[in-house]
């Protein structure tokens, strides 16, 4: 069977277009904490540190710390709402997203009872354990709850007694994914865990309706198969979910963008994309335009106008950054190579990023920068490059 050739690289001005889709500029960042999250509805959590980075690279004049007293105001949670990836929400989408986006709970629990031993007697018993801990406490460690599971008999008192690690994380994960648990106030760099079913539920909180929620989910400009990876919906229910939001975003009632007025959104073919980007931000345009249809907000393309020079910034971004694994098609924004820079071992672990005029050209490794080109590309990248790594460390 003959290869079928790989998509034409898309430019570097729809990188631009993400940047300040994705709120990295000064006019799309937002207010808060809470406000930034709320316009992502969800972001990477794997490390913590770097989803503190990420927060606070979209908040107007706030640092990590205004981040944590999000965190411990309890405006903020990290739980495992879909693709059984960990994720920040804001506290009222909590429960709404896990319970829309409960696409992979099935084989997980599947996988947890027949391999792991977990049933709903044993799941009784680790809640019940937690409930308690936290009605004394009103936070406790991860660390705190499994030693009390293991005095009590829930899991083995040996951590290294075969399949005891796995059967600790099936019970955190899945108490998670009931919505019975959910991870808020930190304790240094560790969020502690709580008792989920204080949140907003899933019939009350604002997501319930569906469109209204898929409407906020504006700032990206994507594709049905962007939001079909980064959800884990199938490609037919993401692109119904982006049509719904366009629909809803001009409909009375439905949520605002910014907290003080609509933003109505477009449905755009990757031609008109393409055109739009290019006639604001110059640059290569492919002879072939993406398949697809990009939703986007209705302003962007004045947006990306007015903040061309903030979006073509150096910027120092943290791994698992969402203006990198947010999309499908990462082209506009590194290649093959760059790739690999990112995810040496490709094992779904990525480095912090250096980003300059769109493209990354370096990637963080053990506090030190690894060029793309093997070196910085001219003195005024070295001065950049050395503006933004300050930046990041007021932050």
């Amino acid at each position: 069977m003959p290869r079928v050739p790989p998509p034409p690289a898309l430019p570097t001005s729809i990188s631009l277009l993400r940047i300040v889709a994705q709120g990295l500029v000064p006019a799309t960042s937002a207010p808060t904490p809470h406000e930034a999250v709320r316009r992502q509805l969800a972001m990477q959590g794997q490390l913590f540190g770097s989803s503190l980075d990420a927060i606070a690279a979209r908040t107007r004049q706030t640092s990590t710390d205004g981040v944590r007293a999000a965190f411990n105001h309890r405006e903020l949670m990290r739980s495992w709402p879909m693709r059984g990836t960990i994720h920040v929400t804001t506290a009222e989408d909590h429960h709404w997203l896990r319970v829309a986006l409960d696409n992979r709970r099935a084989a997980f629990k599947h996988r947890a009872e027949t391999e792991f031993g977990v049933d709903e007697k044993l799941l009784k018993q680790a809640a019940d354990i937690a409930f308690e801990l936290i009605g004394e406490y009103g936070a406790v460690s991860r660390r705190t709850l499994v030693n009390e599971w293991a005095r009590r008999g829930v899991v083995p008192a040996d951590p290294h007694a075969a399949g005891a690690g796995h059967l600790r994380r099936s019970l955190i994960i899945w108490l998670h994914a009931d919505g019975l648990l959910v991870q808020g106030p930190l304790q240094g760099n560790e969020p502690l865990l709580v008792d989920a079913r204080t949140l907003p539920d899933a019939t009350t909180g604002p997501g319930h309706s569906g469109r209204g929620s898929k409407a906020r989910h504006q700032p990206r400009a994507v594709t049905a198969a962007d939001l079909a990876r980064w959800s884990g919906l199938s490609k037919t229910a993401a692109l119904r979910a982006l049509r719904d939001a366009v629909s809803a975003a001009d409909s009375p009632g439905a949520s605002a963008f910014d907290g003080s007025h609509m933003v109505p959104l477009l449905r755009m073919s990757g031609a008109q994309l393409l055109r739009m980007a290019h006639a604001v931000a110059g640059g290569r345009q492919p002879a072939e335009a993406p398949a697809g249809e990009f939703v986007l907000r209705a302003d962007l393309a004045d947006l990306l106008a007015q903040s061309l020079p903030a979006a073509r910034r150096t910027m120092l971004l943290p791994a698992f950054d969402e203006l990198h694994i947010g999309y499908q098609d990462r082209s506009c924004l590194t290649d093959a190579a760059g790739e690999t820079l990112l995810s040496p071992s490709k094992n779904g672990m990525f480095r912090p990023m250096l980003v300059d005029r769109g493209r990354v050209v370096a990637a963080l490794a053990d506090g030190q920068l690894v060029w793309a080109d093997g070196q910085p590309a001219s003195k005024r990248l070295e001065r950049a490059t050395q503006l933004a790594i300050n930046r990041a460390a007021r932050d």
